[in-house]
């Protein structure tokens, strides 16, 4: 189960996380996200849901300054570092690949999605939401070792404020240089 006081004590963003929503089944944390900043929600606002032990959800929200036709690049940054997380989280986790463009698999089990949601301006996007959905189950039996959803969900938001950080600093070559995705349906070279 998540925690957000047990996500606090792993988070070591300055962005994400400030503000931290959690809902139960049923909830989908990027349509609650979606309909935050009109109420005013802040950047790095966090909303996560988990359907029971099985699945757990997260979104974040970003106001990026980048045209329109740079949210692709920008969106790989959460595929990004959910892998960076799953094999950073209790010590040396399992290589985690991310797959083109939205997905990460543990030797050939996917493990996790990743989806970007965009409210638009006339040439810039408005906000930017960054979310994964984690198969808990699927990534422990690849993986061959229980998680910790609150710490896995805290690696995330970590590295996805360090690669949205890089990112506004220095445009998309960190995003380039950081990984090599593997397209769907392409074998994993060991």
């Amino acid at each position: 189960m998540i925690s957000i006081p047990a996500i606090r004590r792993h988070l070591t963003s300055d962005l994400l996380g400030r503000h931290i929503y959690l809902f139960g089944p049923g909830a989908s944390a990027g349509a609650i996200l979606r309909r935050l900043p009109e109420a005013g929600a802040e950047e790095g606002t966090v909303v996560l849901a988990e359907d029971g032990e099985t699945h757990v959800h997260a979104a974040a929200l970003f106001h990026p300054v980048l045209p329109l036709g740079a949210v692709g690049r920008f969106a790989s940054i959460g595929t990004l570092a959910l892998a960076e997380a799953i094999e950073g989280v209790g010590g040396a986790g399992p290589t985690a690949t991310p797959v083109w463009p939205d997905r990460v698999d543990v030797d050939d089990a996917t493990v996790g999605t990743s989806f970007v949601e965009v409210t638009t301006a006339v040439e810039r996007p408005d906000f930017v939401i960054l979310g994964v959905s984690v198969d808990v189950r699927a990534l422990e039996a690849a993986a061959g070792r229980s998680y910790d959803s609150s710490a896995l969900i805290a690696a995330w938001l970590d590295r996805l404020d360090r690669w949205s950080t890089a990112y506004a600093a220095q445009g998309p070559a960190p995003v380039v240089g950081g990984v090599r995705f593997r397209p769907r349906g392409a074998m994993s070279r060991r």
